[in-house]
């Protein structure tokens, strides 16, 4: 067999890679009226734990008593549950009933 010249040959394969970015699930925090927790509380929550200003709590608050519930805010699951908690802690702590819960946005 003759001596050939030996040649290397590179190929270069260009592969993609796909990430699949699932955003977080996100949770709305609903406030439920009752005949015992005042107004007032309402506000101060809102504002305190929410971030709301004084005149949107105030906006918001009486939209929860109008209706008898109504959302106040949306975040993702531990964020929801942690202003869940607060909510709820302070709540007892002023011997009232409100009720909070979370909705699942699918």
């Amino acid at each position: 067999m003759p001596n050939l010249p030996h040649t290397h040959t590179q190929t270069t394969v260009g592969v993609k890679t796909r990430y699949h970015y699932r955003p977080p699930e996100k949770f709305r925090v609903v406030f439920w009226n009752d005949d015992v927790t005042t107004f007032d509380f309402v506000i101060q929550t809102l504002i305190d734990i929410f971030n709301y200003a004084h005149d949107d709590a105030i906006k918001k608050a009486t939209e929860v008593h109008v209706q008898g519930k109504g959302a106040v805010g949306t975040y993702i699951k531990s964020i929801a549950e942690a202003k869940q908690e607060a909510t709820l802690r302070a709540a007892r702590e002023q011997n009232f009933p409100l009720k909070v819960t979370l909705e699942h946005l699918a």
